[in-house]
């Protein structure tokens, strides 16, 4: 294939190291404290609520994750994320009616979550977290060896040794402190994603506007994606469905009627929802970061020059060729 902007003046090896190695510096140069701003918010849960309160505070707070408490160790105890609701809704969908989930996610604190999760779920709970004086490279690869976007800051008390949760680390903030602070961004400019192999290529898991809802979310499970590519009956790129969409569902109660169209589904967004956004293999390095610090967006849909999709950037290949 034929990508404009493509060079082989360099080897792909070498053209990813020598950025690896400009970024990995800088990663290293600054601790995740430096990350933290002055003023935020920070939604903490206790290991004695119950499921159905606990995914509630996720929806009434518009937050795809939150870090778990136990009060009686003082420890930290993982994260609840969107990634879970969604597991969550796809086995009971599947096995039980909507009413029996709730009474049965009614009865289920955040403490025996996590054995509830391992029954119809391989993957754990997510318990990774770091010290705030970690750099920003040892957190980078933490998150890197896991499928995980996100982790816990913890520091210790130095007077009780108590767990104190001090923020949530995602793989965006990495990213987009570093596109923003970086001083040498004439390496990301001179490099495309094709130059670098960035992205997931080929057998794109899509659907179409009147796929249900209840049919991408079994996509997601079983493929283990956060995001379906909308197309229309030409296979151009309309919208994406995301695992984000469904925080807006159960924000409307639609929870127990998941059979209707994405494309209703969609018509939920918010105005200022930042929807989808698309690049093509000969946008350069800096040209992405650029979209993901503008639009907050979790991944980029590759499409060719007719909008038909070919790939997926997600944040974490990003960082990944980011890092020796």
């Amino acid at each position: 294939m034929d990508i404009p902007g493509k060079s082989d003046k360099q080897p792909v090896a070498v053209k990813r190291k020598e950025l690896a190695q400009l970024a990995s510096f800088f990663l290293k140069q600054h601790s995740a404290y430096d990350m933290i701003p002055v003023s935020f918010r920070l939604i903490v849960l206790d290991t004695k609520l119950l499921v159905t309160k606990a995914l509630s505070a996720l929806v009434q707070n518009g937050v795809e994750s939150a870090p778990m408490y136990n009060a009686a160790e003082a420890c930290y105890s993982g994260m609840l994320t969107t990634t879970d609701l969604v597991n969550l809704i796809q086995y009971y969908y599947s096995n039980f009616s909507y009413s029996e989930a709730i009474e049965d996610l009614g009865k289920v604190q955040l403490e025996n979550y996590k054995d509830l999760l391992m029954q119809f779920k391989s993957r754990q709970t997510n318990t990774l977290c770091a010290n705030p004086l970690d750099t920003m490279y040892e957190i980078s690869r933490r998150l890197l060896a896991t499928d995980y976007s996100t982790l816990a800051l913890v520091d210790e008390d130095t007077e009780t040794g108590n767990d104190v949760i001090v923020s949530v680390l995602s793989i965006y903030r990495i990213l987009n402190f570093m596109a923003v602070n970086i001083d040498d961004k004439k390496k990301l400019k001179q490099h495309s994603l094709y130059d670098l192999e960035i992205g997931t290529y080929g057998d794109l898991v899509t659907a179409t506007m009147d796929a249900s809802v209840i049919d991408i979310i079994c996509m997601f499970v079983e493929n283990n994606i956060s995001v379906v590519p909308i197309l229309d009956d030409n296979g151009v790129v309309l919208n994406v469905f995301a695992e984000s969409d469904i925080i807006l569902l159960a924000r409307e109660g639609l929870l127990d009627e998941l059979n209707i169209p994405v494309s209703e589904a969609l018509a939920l967004r918010p105005d200022d929802y930042p929807g989808v956004h698309t690049c093509t293999q000969s946008d350069t390095l800096f040209s992405v970061l650029d979209i993901i610090r503008k639009t907050q967006v979790q991944r980029l849909i590759v499409v060719d020059a007719d909008i038909r999709p070919v790939g997926v950037v997600a944040l974490s290949d990003v960082l990944r060729a980011l890092i020796v």
